[in-house]
């Protein structure tokens, strides 16, 4: 979600890999709007590709204050601690992003990798499981999808995994860790608008709630 024009420019140029101008531009996005938890949780990323951990910890705990109740904050500063090689400060933030939203299967399964890194067998595995029982849940919706649609010609070979096997850590649902450009064309099929939005997590815990209900909508919803 980009909050000003300064926030959408800023997302291009880091996505283009030109750090200090995008800093700069994260800069004015905070100037026109400061303290918005988006800007500094993007910015806390910027930070992160610049290995300035401290200036990446701020900006994130500080975005994490300000938006507690959203997982996805302690799933981001989470996979900021591992990467400057905090475990145990990840796991404690992994633990709490899967309280508050149990339908997230990358933070379980990078709560599960972190686990496993620090010997702990048997949780590691019960991530890995959920982990793996979420993914399959997100699979076969996207199955369902693309079977109601008649899509034939889209997949090109592909599998739709939406999990990698164990192994490293994948970037935290939500607001990408690595934001991607805004397209000028809308998506070619439903399934596609789908897997575009699937990070936001009202949409997930909507999709969660399709699947066990039989992939039949809510009659206030029809």
């Amino acid at each position: 979600m980009y909050i000003n024009l300064a926030h959408k420019k800023a997302q291009e140029l880091m996505d283009q890999g030109k750090y200090e101008k995008a800093l700069d531009a994260f800069n004015k996005a905070l100037a026109l709007n400061p303290n918005d938890p988006n800007i500094l949780s993007h910015r806390g990323v910027l930070y992160l590709h610049l290995n300035q951990k401290r200036k990446c910890f701020d900006d994130l705990e500080l975005s994490l204050h300000l938006d507690s109740n959203y997982a996805y904050r302690y799933a981001a500063l989470a996979y900021a601690r591992e990467f400057f090689g905090d475990l145990d400060g990840a796991i404690a933030l992994y633990e709490k992003a899967v309280e508050l939203e149990p339908d997230d299967a990358i933070s379980h399964n990078n709560l599960g990798l972190l686990r496993e890194k620090k010997g702990y067998q048997q949780q590691a595995q019960r991530s890995f499981q959920k982990a793996d029982k979420l993914a399959e849940m997100q699979k076969d919706f996207f199955a369902k999808i693309e079977e109601n649609e008649h899509i034939t010609t889209s997949r090109n070979g592909k599998e739709n995994n939406p999990l990698p096997k164990p192994g490293s850590l994948q970037i935290p649902q939500g607001e990408k860790l690595q934001p991607k450009k805004l397209k000028e064309s809308p998506p070619t099929s439903f399934t596609t608008v789908l897997k575009s939005i699937f990070t936001n997590k009202k949409t997930f815990k909507e999709f969660i709630y399709f699947i066990r209900n039989g992939f039949k909508l809510d009659k206030n919803d029809t």
